[in-house]
């Protein structure tokens, strides 16, 4: 079998959803963190690389002081082994899990999730925040079709169909993501409801323009895109349809609230969560 190398990191800065272009450009085979003893660690494992090209990955991800360990390890299903270190999140009416762990019967709605090479399995605070953002608004909206934008693993697409019944897109630009997502999709018996097409949503809108507008849009992504994309959200979005965004911390809260309010969205409700940010919106009834 192949060696793999293994990294192993102490650090108190977290791996988040916005560094996954630069973790799949860099060929990462997976990404795990545990505490042990209060403090945080972290493992990430990858095909055969020197040492000044990890340096240059742990310094982009953790600073270029970090000190790190390096391991040879042989190769074995890694994206498997990784999901064992991922516990379990209940949320209201709500359970996440992956393989590695059973569904709670007290949970109304249970979504099975294998990371894999997408990321969205509710930890990080976005994810998490749109997942509250949904259940705390599924008495106030009626939800027919729905568009996830950076749908990662599929997760907020099939929380989104198992919440209302309802029918949906999730896009994505990384091809991994695609397959993923598509993976996750199927196991949670949603296939029937909820599609995924690889897209990029700040070049290839148009390909999404149905007669038919979306009455929820989600897009948890890089903060820049989450700008870009807010003509091609208005032209997708039904008339006082709901929008929840995600993806960018406090500091850049107010950015992505001007730049919608002048686009005629209304801000209803907010949710922060280790610094950052997911905002639900109503869309102008144009």
């Amino acid at each position: 079998m192949t060696d793999i190398v293994e990294i192993l990191i102490k650090s108190d800065k977290s791996i988040t959803e916005l560094d996954d272009d630069f973790l799949f450009s860099q060929n990462v085979l997976s990404v795990s963190q545990y505490r042990h003893n209060g403090e945080l660690y972290f493992n990430l494992l990858f095909d055969q690389k020197d040492r000044s090209c990890i340096k240059k990955i742990i310094s982009k991800l953790f600073g270029s002081s970090q000190y790190f360990q390096i391991n040879k390890v042989k190769n074995k299903n890694w994206v498997l082994e990784s999901q064992k270190t991922l516990e379990p999140l209940s949320f209201n009416g709500l359970y996440i899990h992956n393989d590695g762990h059973k569904k709670n019967k007290n949970k109304k709605i249970n979504i099975c999730v294998n990371e894999g090479l997408a990321f969205g399995t509710g930890h990080h605070g976005t994810t998490a925040g749109c997942v509250n953002a949904l259940l705390e608004i599924q008495k106030t909206i009626n939800v027919k079709y729905f568009l996830d934008i950076g749908t990662g693993s599929g997760l907020l697409s099939i929380a989104a169909n198992k919440i209302w019944k309802c029918r949906g897109i999730g896009i994505d630009h990384d091809k991994k993501s695609i397959e993923v997502a598509q993976n996750n999709i199927i196991k949670n018996n949603c296939r029937n409801k909820v599609k995924v097409r690889l897209l990029d949503i700040t070049h290839e809108s148009y390909k999404l323009a149905f007669s038919v507008k979306f009455d929820l849009i989600m897009i948890n992504i890089l903060a820049n895109v989450v700008v870009q994309a807010k003509n091609s959200i208005t032209k997708l979005i039904s008339g006082n349809g709901t929008l929840i965004v995600s993806g960018f911390t406090k500091e850049q809260k107010n950015k992505i609230r001007v730049n919608y309010q002048n686009l005629g969205f209304t801000v209803l409700r907010e949710y922060t969560l280790n610094n950052w940010v997911t905002l639900v919106m109503r869309a102008p009834n144009l």
